[in-house]
């Protein structure tokens, strides 16, 4: 671009010289060279104002090497969460700031081609992509959307996409003009209202018109439309040319129009546009940014941009990396954004510039030092003063073929210039004085001067220091008590003590003698650089990888990067008049307020503000030097110099740094390899052993502040410093609900904390989860319930069987021994009561009758309690015979108590268990006992009957008979009807028991076929 307005003016210089010569031929050529060679002065002064930057700007470039699909940027667009989106020709990308996520018709199915035109946000945050050949995108809450001929676009070239004033979506195509409503799309051109027209350029003026640019160019109005190529609105130049590009209107109303041959405008009062002599050529893209400058993009050009009615180059760094600007854009943050063919620009205002130093082979810059007189001095490889603004070399006459390593100038205005190898010189007008190791200098390589307030002249060399006065120069080494011979820094504090920093410690030097203290010692082992004493009375020391150090009041306070320094390495230490220290070391240039690191003195948990300047803020490297002093200077103009290992670098004092938050996102989860969706829980599968969670910040700007922190509440005891690759691994995570915590925060504002979260949940084995554990526990519990129970169980069996073997053997003793004994106690009391024996008839019992059946009674209740016993440790066989004994007890009772027993059998009899019989007999026999004792019967009938599937026992008497309800009332020891209803009950039978008093008794039990021990038993009592 500047080639070309050298060409134009050179072109100029010609044509003035052939008219110039025509009209002053009379006069001479040698006025008329004169007065050539003054417009070429003014010519060349104009040019020179053309070129010269309106701002300061740092620049980043973006190529594919660094993350874009392509390296043709075509168009820029942000979205409300502050992504800008990027429009190129290998697809759509989304950038944070520091990383690139591209979307293209590999990896999203809405994309049928990857070259993306424009871009466009709606104010409702929907994102409008118009691709050259793909049609029209729509992306809103993160899915992508296509719109074709089937929703009424009918060309697949979208140039532009517009949102007016009231909302409304317009696209322009190389074929039609369309308008969005209801989700489709109608073309509004290409009728008798408006004409058809391929679309390249929207815009809406402050009156609510809309212009139009392509084939044509048009204003809509209402409904109608007025072409601007028409004879009554003159567009200037050829239709050929006036083919529209970009359109916009600036803040003082005028409005421009960029055509595929210049740039044309019109004012506010004007009717007609007026072409720009000044630009030639295709004007892509034209963008009013938030100052007020119209940025000008060009095809072929470069950029220009138009302020204060005076068109100026912009001033980069470096030239762009292509001379075709394709878009423009200004971010929330005011960065500018330049799209071009060879990559994409960052431009970023900055108070940072990093001087060029002419005919420097090697630019780097050892000191820096302002004089009285405002000239900076410049100590490198050669030394150069800064006059003007304009770095030019300097050599001192007299001392050719040395290398300066810096400058000062003492009280009486003598300059003092330290060398490399030749000691020190001393200038006064144009004498020099020189000093070196011969002259008393201890060392001839000089590293720092200082000027006491006594006048005399401290010089800080290789191997030790030199006092020089004018009665002679003085030397301290280690020998004298220095701490060591390698000098770094001196300072006089407001005693009149002499601070000396070296290699090995800090020495201070009181009068004469060295002395020692809190300070020396805590520094001892220390390189110190730096040393500044504050208004209060504080001194500090920065030393070159121990941290900066405060000494006040008797106590030593130590600062680093744990309290929020850049670094532990401090070149230089500068006190601006607002307190701020502005620190130079390895890794840039910070600044701090001196205030804050006093209060951090008091409360250590408090956080410290550090701006800290590096290469985004246009540092062409980090390297600072400091070996040799001074090694920065606080200017007149309100700049502070830093010397570094590519020039000097000057930054503006006062200007302020963005501190607003940048969102803080969990932009990408990976489990095991694979991806997982962020949303508000994330879940794991119970076999996932890697976690991975990407986090950033979405700043536009330079991140190299940005400072994190994660946490994964739950696993993690505290927080971790980040990585800078901005991940968090985690492995083998227990079972839980976890949140993934991170927090960012720029160093000069510590306070300002913006935050993200994400809750993660890593699911257990089906055997580690709550209801499988819970269900175990119950199921154990119900185990040994169970088991508690079975052996309750067992228990109470045993208990029961004791119990039943217990109440079957009182049953046995009641029906056998006891009866039986009962019987022969009744026969014995018989016999004694009787006469003694006489001749009695054959019909009645005689003593020896009595003692036989007594005997005989005696004889048969021994084989019973045999039997009974006999029955608790055999097992009986079924019988079929209890007709048979039951007829036998009949015959028995008939015998001993004389009462007639009648028993019958009837129906076929079957077989029963032994244990059966053995209870039925006892039943029968006990209810036979109870009808000849009690009821003193006339009769008692005993009868068996066997049915099909039971057998009926039943004992009938016609005694006296009782009332039933009496039983409840009989004593405790009354055991017949209850062993009777037992023994029933034992062997599952029916127990019935009917009697009345004076109608006699009848008892009948119901024995099932398949009776046994385990049977249910029913028994029943009536009247």
């Amino acid at each position: 671009m500047l080639d070309n307005d050298k060409m134009k003016l050179l072109n100029l210089a010609h044509y003035l010289n052939s008219r110039f010569s025509r009209l002053v031929h009379s006069a001479g050529r040698t006025l008329g060279l004169f007065v050539l060679l003054l417009l070429l002065s003014f010519l060349a002064s104009s040019v020179w104002a053309a070129e010269s930057p309106l701002f300061s700007y740092t620049q980043r470039l973006w190529q594919m090497q660094d993350g874009l699909p392509e390296q043709v940027v075509q168009a820029f667009a942000q979205t409300g969460d502050r992504y800008l989106w990027i429009g190129t020709t290998g697809g759509l990308v989304r950038f944070d700031g520091e990383r690139f996520l591209t979307f293209d018709r590999e990896n999203t199915p809405a994309f049928s081609d990857n070259n993306v035109f424009c871009l466009t946000v709606a104010r409702d945050n929907t994102l409008w992509i118009g691709m050259e050949g793909g049609g029209l995108l729509r992306y809103r809450d993160g899915t992508f959307q296509a719109f074709s001929s089937q929703d009424g676009l009918t060309n697949s070239f979208v140039r532009v996409v517009y949102e007016d004033s009231r909302g409304r979506i317009w696209i322009g195509t190389d074929n039609g003009l369309f308008q969005f409503s209801d989700g489709r799309l109608g073309r509004v051109d290409n009728a008798a209202e408006i004409p058809g027209i391929a679309v390249h350029a929207i815009h809406e003026d402050r009156r609510g018109q809309l212009w139009v640019g392509g084939s044509k160019f048009l204003r809509l109005a209402g409904h109608g439309a007025s072409e601007y190529n028409a004879l009554e609105y003159k567009l200037g130049g050829e239709a050929s040319q006036n083919r529209v590009k970009s359109i916009t209107e600036t803040r003082d109303g005028t409005v421009w129009v960029g055509t595929v041959s210049g740039l044309q405008r019109m004012g506010p009062q004007e009717t007609s546009f007026r072409p720009i002599k000044e630009i030639n050529g295709t004007v892509r893209v034209l963008r009013e940014m938030s100052d007020g400058t119209l940025w000008i993009g060009t095809i072929g050009r470069g950029l220009l941009t138009y302020r204060e009615h005076r068109f100026s180059g912009i001033a980069v760094p470096d030239p762009l990396p292509s001379n075709t600007v394709l878009n423009l854009f200004e971010d929330v943050e005011k960065n500018i954004w330049i799209g071009t063919q060879g990559g994409m620009l960052r431009l970023i205002k900055t108070p940072v510039r990093t001087v060029k130093l002419p005919d420097a082979a090697d630019s780097d810059a050892e000191t820096v030092y302002q004089d009285r007189s405002g000239d900076v001095w410049v100590a490198a490889v050669n030394l150069f003063r800064v006059h003007n603004g304009k770095a030019e070399p300097y050599r001192f006459p007299g001392i050719a073929g040395v290398r300066v390593r810096n400058v000062f100038r003492d009280n009486e205005g003598a300059l003092w210039i330290g060398t490399e190898g030749r000691g020190a010189y001393r200038q006064i007008g144009e004498k020099f004085v020189h000093y070196s190791t011969e002259e008393g200098l201890v060392n001839n390589f000089v590293r720092a001067f200082l000027q006491g307030r006594d006048g005399s002249v401290w010089i800080a060399t290789d191997e030790g220091v030199s006092r020089w006065r004018r009665q002679g120069i003085t030397n301290y080494q280690m020998r004298d008590g220095l701490a060591y011979f390698s000098t770094r820094s001196l300072l006089e504090d407001r005693r009149g003590d002499i601070w000396i920093g070296t290699d090995r410690g800090v020495s201070r030097l009181h009068g004469e003698s060295f002395e020692t203290d809190g300070a020396t010692e805590a520094l001892k082992n220390e390189k110190v650089w730096a040393i500044h004493e504050d208004s209060d009375g504080g001194l500090w020391f920065g030393t070159r990888t121990g941290g900066l150090y405060r000494w006040r009041s008797g106590t030593m306070t130590r600062y680093t990067v744990a309290q929020g320094l850049a670094s532990n390495g401090v070149y230089e230490l500068l006190e601006d008049g607002k307190n701020n220290f502005w620190i130079s070391g390895p890794n840039g240039i910070s600044t701090v307020s001196r205030r804050e690191l006093d209060a951090i003195a008091e409360h250590p948990s408090r956080p410290v503000a550090l701006t800290l300047y590096g290469v985004s803020d246009g540092l062409e490297t980090i390297q600072m030097c400091g070996g040799e002093k001074p090694a920065g200077v606080l200017t007149t103009q309100g700049e502070v110099w830093f010397p570094s290992s590519k020039g000097p670098v000057r930054v503006s004092i006062g200007s302020p740094m963005p501190s607003k938050p940048a969102p803080v996102v969990i932009d990408q989860v990976m489990a095991d390899g694979l991806q997982k969706p962020v949303g508000s829980g994330i879940t794991l599968g119970p076999d996932n052993a890697k976690l991975e969670v990407h986090y950033g910040v979405v700043l536009l700007r330079s991140q190299e502040r940005i400072r994190f922190r994660y946490m994964l509440e739950g696993f993690d005891k505290s927080w971790s410093e980040a990585s800078p690759t901005r991940v968090a691994y985690y492995t083998n995570l227990p079972p839980g609900t976890y949140q993934f915590r991170v927090s960012a925060f720029e160093m000069n504002s510590p306070e300002e904390v913006a935050a993200a979260s994400a809750e993660i949940i890593q699911e257990p084995h089906f055997y580690r989860t709550a209801w499988f554990l819970s269900g175990m526990v119950l199921l154990l519990a119900a185990s040994v319930w169970g088991i508690y129970q079975f052996r309750l169980g067992q228990l109470r069996g045993r208990f029961q069987a004791v119990l039943k073997e217990r109440n079957r053997l009182a049953r046995e003793m009641h029906d056998t021994l006891i009866q039986g004994c009962a019987s022969v106690s009744a026969l014995l009391e018989a016999h004694s009561s009787l006469a003694p024996p006489k001749a009695e008839t054959n019909h009645d019992l005689t003593n020896d009758d009595l003692l036989d059946c007594a005997r005989t009674q005696l004889r048969s209740t021994i084989e019973e309690a045999r039997q009974a016993v006999w029955g608790l440790r055999s097992i009986s066989e079924p019988t079929t015979d209890i007709g048979s004994l039951l007829g036998k007890i009949a015959e028995q009772f008939r015998h001993e108590f004389g009462v007639p027993v009648e028993c019958r059998v009837t129906g076929t009899p079957f077989a029963l268990e032994q244990s059966v019989v053995h209870e039925v007999l006892m039943v029968a026999r006990e209810a036979l006992y109870n009808s000849v004792r009690h009821a003193q019967p006339k009769k008692v009938e005993l009868s068996v009957r066997f049915e099909e599937n039971r057998c009926r026992v039943g004992v009938r008497d016609d005694g006296s008979g009782f009332d039933p309800a009496i039983l409840s009332r009989l004593p405790e020891h009354h055991y017949g009807l209850i062993g009777i209803r037992e023994r029933v009950e034992r062997i599952g039978g029916k127990f019935v028991l009917r009697s009345a008093v004076g109608v006699g008794t009848e008892l009948s039990i119901e024995v099932p076929r398949s009776a046994g021990a385990s049977s249910k038993p029913v028994s029943e009592i009536a009247l």
